[in-house]
């Protein structure tokens, strides 16, 4: 009994002291905040779902080659396949693929047969890719921020790795000379930017015309996540100079991959950009 009476004793003078140690709350004071949510983060396709929709492979890449068949469906909150979607710059749905050393890029328009998009996609090396799709389902407004999800795919064998390009204030396309007009200078994380690219020829300033209801399209990849930021050029381009609303999440490297359209043939070219 006596060992009993002293764990007893002890557990009640332990006790009267945390209560004495701890603040007293004033009477009818409101209890304590909780903490605020996390702030609504934009999908980058680094995921298979967000937001309710899942990605599902059907047919992917599984050896190199070109012209390779690839098939998916996008499921709602409902688990049901998604069949009915808003048109964004001039299409359903936006295909993008990278590999993950940044390398690779393409731009792709699947075609939805029912309620699975098909296409056909390039890949002539080894590595490991990922696509990403990039929609707004019917019913949402089509002027917010699409839905990116994303699928990875591995391509096996002999692969070789491109080195990342260091920043650099040109870049060129096909005989066109890309300019960034703030030279090298690093873009600021966390903070809406403007990022000005002048496009120049042997003849003089080209005549830009829209491409996918753009003047100009922006994809950018942080390199060491490979996380999906896409932009739009503003509908004036004087003298040729796109000018693109930019905003990265992350410090670190980007890899922009710019497209433009003159004359009716699309050329593209990539700058690699800083962000502090």
């Amino acid at each position: 009994m006596l060992p009993y009476l002293v764990l007893v004793t002890a557990a009640a003078i332990t006790v009267g002291y945390v209560l004495d140690e701890l603040p007293a709350t004033p009477s009818g004071a409101a209890p304590a905040a909780s903490p605020s949510p996390t702030p609504f983060m934009h999908s980058d396709g680094l995921s298979d779902s967000h937001d309710g929709y899942l990605i599902q492979p059907v047919t992917m890449p599984a050896k190199r080659g070109r012209a390779i068949p690839v098939a998916f469906r996008v499921l709602g909150p409902d688990g049901l396949p998604l069949r009915t979607y808003e048109t964004i710059q001039t299409r359903q749905l936006h295909l993008y693929l990278v590999r993950d050393d940044a390398s690779g890029y393409q731009h792709l328009h699947p075609e939805l047969t029912d309620d699975t998009w098909t296409t056909k996609v390039d890949v002539t090396d080894g590595g490991a890719y990922r696509f990403y799709a990039e929609f707004v389902p019917r019913g949402k407004d089509a002027l917010g921020h699409p839905t990116v999800l994303g699928l990875p795919f591995l391509i096996t064998g002999d692969t070789k790795l491109a080195p990342l390009p260091a920043p650099a204030p040109t870049a060129t396309a096909d005989g066109f000379t890309l300019t960034r007009l703030d030279g090298v200078t690093h873009l600021r994380a966390g903070r809406g930017e403007l990022l000005r690219v002048q496009v120049s020829s042997p003849t003089g300033p080209p005549v830009l015309e829209p491409h996918l209801g753009a003047m100009a399209h922006l994809s950018a990849f942080e390199v060491r996540t490979l996380g999906l930021t896409h932009a739009h050029a503003a509908a004036d381009a004087p003298d040729a100079t796109l000018t693109f609303h930019v905003e990265f999440a992350n410090r670190g490297e980007q890899r922009l991959y710019l497209e433009f359209k003159v004359a009716g043939q699309i050329h593209r070219t990539a700058f690699t950009v800083f962000v502090t």
